[in-house]
């Protein structure tokens, strides 16, 4: 039982490493905390967690084997997060600068969360971690307790690392500071976004 714990330990570590990493899910945490608040926040938390979660099932039922018999699914998925991505970079490169609101509009929160989930579920970085990483821990010769640990100990990450960023970066310090410059900050995060779908783009072929 020791071994096992001490390996969950790692993949703490592991599933840290990885969240805390720069990518699409962190910078539209970060991005509809400045512009949107801390509700909207912590939706876009919430429906990235929910991603992990999905992902977290997906492993449990073999995604690494489904991935190993099927590797054009993998590329599909490439291609697939890759034209999303695109297609939220040109949306936030258009977007327009809105004035400072105290209170965000309304159904901020449910597309947050929804964005939040669909950035998720479309980012391979979490197709890597849960198809390699994370399926180690819940092969047939892991003890069912210790896969069920597994997906708490990463969910939990996810969803504390994303809540923080929400709840750092919904500061009135950090919406003031967006608030005088949304324009290069969206166009920035915009060209970082698109350069990793075009990227996935790239190598899918």
């Amino acid at each position: 039982m020791t071994e096992h714990i001490v390996s969950l330990g790692a993949l703490f570590l592991l599933a840290l490493g990885t969240s805390v990493i720069p990518g699409p899910s962190n910078f539209l945490t970060m991005r509809v905390a400045m512009r949107r608040g801390r509700g909207p926040a912590l939706a876009t938390a919430l429906g990235t967690t929910l991603g992990c979660v999905i992902w977290c099932v997906a492993a449990v039922v073999g995604l690494a084997a489904l991935l190993a018999a099927a590797p054009w699914l993998y590329k599909i998925l490439r291609v697939g997060g890759g034209l999303y991505l695109v297609w939220f970079a040109i949306a936030l490169w258009r977007a327009k600068p809105e004035p400072e609101a105290v209170e965000p509009p309304p159904g901020a929160a449910k597309a947050a969360f929804w964005q939040g989930l669909a950035i998720c579920l479309t980012n391979p970085k979490s197709v890597l971690f849960f198809a390699s990483v994370f399926s180690a821990y819940v092969g047939p010769n892991t003890p069912e307790w210790v896969h069920w640990a597994a997906v708490a100990v990463v969910t939990a990450t996810c969803l504390v690392w994303q809540a923080g960023l929400a709840l750092a970066f919904s500061s009135l310090r950090a919406a003031t500071a967006y608030a005088r410059a949304q324009k290069p900050l969206d166009r920035g995060a915009a060209g970082l976004m698109g350069a990793f779908g075009l990227s996935l783009l790239w190598t899918a072929g």
